[in-house]
């Protein structure tokens, strides 16, 4: 019995993988690929001057200076990018798409394997706290097919890159604090992992410096179940605190070439991405909340209709199962650690006023420690209650997942469905659908028309190229641009009314089980 669950789980996971990577590169161009490609070569334009200026006198470019997103980190694009480079040509081969817009796909499959790997640091922090191998391994099979991470997925370069890489952040860091526990003798190589790993989660996103809290959690924990006090914790540990504080500055630099220039502007730089420049507004529960002035109710509201209804109950029933939970300092610290981050870390940017938008992709990082803390309280509640929900959770979402492709990130709760969905929320802001419409327009004999469309990289790799070359921005679009012409009105334009003298020609949308409205995720229309 027990080699047959493990062979189901070896091609589980197998077929799984597969799968999904396949699914990812068949995915369309999101909004901010464009960006991150462009980040990428001004860290490689910016590497190269900077090296030359300090081994060879070499004149700093002060054009780099200017760079507005130059704060971005490209610690994920160091592993991406070799491996976009070697999967271009075989995309090209197999998909009609331009050598440009393979590059950016072959991104695809990094960031899925990304998520994939977060999976088994999510099940090892599992383990910790519920020493059942079934509860742990169904608990991570629900995870990975939750509609709304795994559409993310399967294009996010920024965003599941961070989620994963804070996971594996925290199973390491749990491990040092429990070796404490024991009064074992922490090893310089647990301490630079942890100063590489948290190195590179900053890198990804400067965002990454919210880890320090959940560390302190941590801490804060263990000193009130250790004999120890504050003094003489540092009197034990300050060397090795130490050498973790110098690695980590050493691997945050490593990463991030823009601080070479300015080792200081590392402050500006969370100053900066924290306020940051773009005041978009994210429909939420039918009020459009900008991003400079969001009300406290943001985070929650969404969380309540992105969350599984599983998880949901679980975190309700918390102040039922936490006694049962916390039966020893180990698990204490595990689940202690996880409950307070998800506490703390949303009052942190509630208070602080922080700039958010895309509905939670910003926070993204705290939902696989909501499935955890959701799914052990429920389970600890009731087995039975747990499995029961969890099968009917796990048939919905590879339902949904086939149904809705590729727009599972737009995926929203059972329970919110009772609300006119998409009249309430943001729905398709990463542009998924240009693909989609790129399809719909080489398909018909318009080749000598224009289309306005912004983005325009959300369509055009996929077009012929020798028969749609005239492509301008959708801004043009109330302007005397010479008719007839295509418009592709997708992303938040999506939320405008019809323009001008122009009509619906083809309309891409899904629908979701229990919701009998329709969910429209781009247009194409034509302009007379």
């Amino acid at each position: 019995m027990r080699l047959l669950k493990k062979n189901f789980l070896y091609i589980f996971f197998i077929t799984y993988f597969i799968i999904g990577s396949l699914t990812s590169l068949n995915t369309g161009i999101s909004h901010d690929e464009f960006h991150e490609q462009e980040n990428w070569k001004y860290n490689v334009g910016l590497t190269k001057n900077l090296i030359g200026h300090y081994l060879s006198d070499e004149k700093y470019d002060t054009k780099y200076d200017n760079y507005k997103d130059k704060y971005y980190g490209i610690g994920f694009q160091i592993i991406s990018q070799p491996i976009q480079y070697l999967l271009k040509n075989f995309i090209i081969k197999f998909k009609d798409i331009s050598p440009y817009g393979a590059t950016l796909v072959a991104k695809h499959f990094v960031t899925f394997s990304f998520f994939f790997i977060s999976s088994f640091f999510i099940f090892m922090i599992l383990r910790k706290i519920v020493e059942n191998s079934f509860f742990c391994y169904f608990t991570i099979i629900i995870y990975l097919t939750y509609p709304y991470l795994l559409g993310q997925a399967l294009f996010s370069p920024k965003d599941i890159p961070f989620l994963s890489v804070w996971m594996i952040c925290s199973y390491v860091s749990l491990n040092i604090f429990e070796k404490l526990l024991d009064f074992n003798t922490i090893k310089i190589s647990n301490i630079l992992l942890l100063s590489i790993c948290t190195g590179f989660l900053l890198s990804i996103r400067i965002a990454g410096v919210l880890i320090f809290f959940q560390y302190l959690i941590s801490f804060i924990i263990f000193i009130n179940f250790s004999n120890l006090s504050l003094i003489s914790f540092i009197k034990k540990f300050y060397v090795k605190f130490f050498y973790f504080l110098i690695m980590l500055i050493f691997f945050t630099y490593f990463f991030y070439p823009v601080f070479w220039a300015n080792p200081f502007s590392i402050f500006t730089s969370i100053e900066q991405m924290s306020n940051f420049y773009n005041d978009v507004c994210t429909k939420t529960l039918g009020t459009c909340m900008y991003a400079k002035n969001l009300p406290a109710t943001y985070i929650p509201i969404w969380l309540s209709v992105k969350l599984p209804f599983l998880i949901l109950l679980g975190i309700f029933l918390v102040p039922f199962t936490e006694k049962k939970i916390f039966v020893s300092p180990k698990k204490t610290i595990s689940f202690g650690t996880i409950i307070g981050t998800i506490i703390v870390i949303p009052l942190i940017l509630i208070f602080k006023k922080v700039y958010l938008y895309d509905e939670l992709r910003h926070i993204m990082f705290l939902i696989p420690l909501f499935f955890i803390i959701g799914s052990v309280s429920l389970y600890t509640f009731s087995k039975n209650v747990f499995y029961l929900f969890g099968l009917l959770t796990l048939s919905i979402f590879i339902f949904e997942n086939i149904k809705i492709n590729p727009y599972q990130y737009v995926w929203f709760n059972i329970p919110s469905r009772i609300i006119d969905l998409p009249n309430k929320f943001e729905l398709e802001y990463q542009g998924l659908s240009g693909k989609e419409i790129a399809e719909k327009i080489s398909s018909t004999n318009m080749e000598n028309l224009c289309i306005l469309v912004s983005p325009s990289y959300s369509i055009k790799p996929f077009l012929d190229q020798t028969k749609f070359n005239c492509i301008d921005k959708w801004q043009l679009i109330d302007t005397n641009y010479q008719r007839p012409f295509l418009a592709v009105q997708h992303v938040r334009n999506i939320k405008k009314g019809m323009p001008y003298k122009c009509e619906t020609i083809h309309e891409e949308g899904f629908k979701l089980l229990f919701n009998k409205k329709k969910f429209v995720t781009g247009r194409l229309l034509k302009c007379y």
